[in-house]
């Protein structure tokens, strides 16, 4: 097949179809459903402020913006933009980031934040009350249409739009691939990454600028048998046996510094950003 003849959006649609089949297979709990494992994401993304800072600033946006967060997660960006904005919109499908998103609103004192909990694909323009001055889509567009929702996206931007997505196989991507057959009994299939989404992007006549970066994340646990509860969700573990492979994936992956394990994670990822006011 010529290039000019390939449609991208059925790429990432099949790709993403073959990455989420485990989760048709194996019914868990999402893996940021629960409050546990929500918390956890809100306290890693606190230690990680000079490259929090530096997002917020790349970010462009005033006193009276309006920004639009899809997959807000427990607010690691709509609370601190929530604090130097008119108003921000946090989608959010997961119940254990909505519920320490919601937290940190009450805690922080904010009163300019909507919290719609639902998946970006489910949210209805009526109830999102464009437009905006930034959209923002931080690892966030899982969707199963990604042409669906960069259509949405435009019709309710008016300015800046800002994706974050992944470039290459994710440190956790070749994680999973080490352990996946013996788990679940197939190869494991890592989501599209940015090469399918800038060729849909490119399809729908937007031109975007790119910006590449990696990035390094850890996640520490006081045990093994932490870290075994807070990766059974990622896994999709079901079974004992299941567990028992995971926890010897653990202890080979698993860093000791000091008293905690912890998990460092290594990808190189890209913003992906295009301007609506023009």
């Amino acid at each position: 097949m010529l290039y000019d003849e390939i449609d991208w959006a059925d790429v990432w649609i099949e790709q993403m179809k073959l990455h989420n089949e485990a989760d048709e297979q194996v019914q868990q709990p999402d893996r940021w459903g629960t409050y546990e494992n929500a918390r956890r994401f809100w306290q890693s993304s606190r230690k990680s402020g000079k490259r929090l800072e530096k997002t917020l600033r790349e970010i462009k946006h005033d006193s009276d913006s309006r920004i639009l967060d899809i997959g807000a997660g427990p607010g690691s960006m709509a609370i601190p933009l929530a604090q130097r904005v008119s108003h921000v919109t946090a989608v959010e499908p997961a119940e254990g980031m909505t519920e320490v998103l919601k937290e940190n609103i009450k805690h922080y004192h904010l009163n300019n934040v909507t919290c719609i909990q639902k998946n970006w694909e489910d949210a209805s323009l009526e109830e999102l009350d464009s437009p905006y001055d930034v959209i923002v889509a931080s690892y966030s567009l899982h969707v199963p249409d990604i042409r669906e929702a960069i259509e949405k996206i435009q019709q309710l931007s008016s300015g800046k739009v800002y994706i974050y997505w992944f470039a290459g196989a994710t440190s956790w991507d070749k994680n999973y691939s080490r352990i996946w057959p013996q788990l679940h009994g197939r190869q494991y299939y890592p989501s599209p990454k940015c090469d399918v989404l800038y060729n849909v992007l490119y399809r729908m006549g937007i031109y975007p600028d790119m910006e590449n970066f990696e990035l390094i994340h850890e996640t520490r646990f006081s045990s093994l048998d932490e870290a075994v509860q807070h990766y059974k969700p990622h896994y999709k573990i079901a079974t004992n046996e299941q567990e028992q492979i995971l926890r010897s994936h653990l202890e080979e992956i698993l860093e000791k510094k000091g008293d905690e394990l912890v998990q460092v994670g290594r990808s190189s990822r890209v913003k992906i950003s295009w301007d609506n006011s023009h």
